[in-house]
């Protein structure tokens, strides 16, 4: 008498495993490079005025990672600190230049 045992790997199970890890590890990569998205405002530079004299301002997202510690940045080189958080999360922020570091 030959004894069946459930505990058998077959070839769905192999085929099912490599598929999760594949997906973990897809999911992982997309993780890491996910960018903060944030949007924020900033004057354009050089500075520009439109018809009526107001000042021409950029609406732009943050192109840093989404893990960062820092202020953010935009692809115009302007970064964005916030200074204040209200009690009800609203972020008061200033932006300047980015540095250029030697």
């Amino acid at each position: 008498m030959i004894l069946r045992r459930n505990d058998l790997a077959g070839v769905d199970d192999r085929i099912a495993e490599r598929a999760l890890a594949q997906r973990r590890a897809q999911r992982r990569e997309m993780a890491e490079s996910a960018w903060c998205g944030r949007r924020f405002t900033h004057p354009r530079l050089p500075a520009q005025y439109d018809d009526l004299g107001y000042l021409v301002v950029e609406i732009c997202v943050c192109v840093r990672p989404a893990d960062h510690e820092h202020g953010c940045f935009c692809g115009h080189g302007i970064e964005r600190f916030v200074y204040r958080v209200d009690k009800d999360g609203r972020e008061h922020y200033a932006t300047r230049p980015l540095e250029t570091r030697p």
